[in-house]
């Protein structure tokens, strides 16, 4: 009997056995191995792109809230500068009328029964925008008419925003006489005034009246 024909024996049998077991074990290592990176890729590996995608969002919505906050702060700075400004521009306002309220005044007699009080005084000239050969606009919202509310209010107290002009009109020669009240009718004033060239209408006299007189 040739080499060939000879059948295998239990050693051989056993060793091919354990190869083939070898072989399916390192199959099975490799199939485990290839699924495992198979889902890591699913799993984590589109993970950075959505973390860089949340954080660029992130700083969006950060420089969207610090504009504004940076846009609030810039409007209640421009807010307080404005106030400030309107609060310095009354309080120069009150700070003349009171000086002129302040001023040393002398009561004169008076022959108008309708007529309380009547007193003079050193009031300085309200000022003027005008300039040039002066002639009176007695015209409503000319340069005159505001110079002399302002001239008025700063002697009686009366506010301008609060007065009633009820009479505006020539008294002479660069001269002005007024009648005047608050819009509670409360305080009656007919005023004289005089022109100063370069320094606006100057208050010489005032008389503090009972009733509106019928001019």
């Amino acid at each position: 009997m040739s080499e060939n024909n000879q059948k295998p024996t239990r050693q051989d049998l056993h060793r091919n056995h354990k190869r083939n077991n070898l072989l399916v074990i390192v199959g099975i290592i490799a199939a485990a191995f290839l699924g495992l990176v198979l889902l890591y890729n699913i799993f984590y590996g589109n993970d950075e792109e959505p973390s860089v995608a949340a954080g660029n969002q992130t700083n969006s919505q950060n420089m969207i809230i610090t504009e504004s906050n940076d846009s609030s702060e810039t409007s209640s700075s421009a807010k307080k500068s404005s106030d400030k400004e309107e609060d310095s521009s009354e309080e120069e306002s009150e700070e003349e009328n009171d000086k002129d309220k302040d001023t040393e005044t002398e009561e004169v007699p008076s022959t108008d029964d309708n007529v309380s009080t009547a007193y003079t005084g050193d009031w300085e000239p309200i000022g003027t925008t005008q300039t040039g050969e002066h002639v009176t606009d007695y015209s409503d919202g000319s340069a005159d008419r505001n110079e002399i509310k302002q001239a008025i209010a700063a002697v009686t107290g009366i506010s301008s925003d609060n007065m009633i002009e009820w009479w505006i009109g020539n008294a002479g020669d660069q001269q002005v006489t007024a009648t005047v009240s608050d819009t509670q009718k409360e305080t009656i004033a007919r005023v004289q005034l005089d022109w100063i060239d370069g320094e606006g209408w100057q208050v010489t006299l005032v008389e503090e009246l009972n009733a509106i007189p019928n001019n």
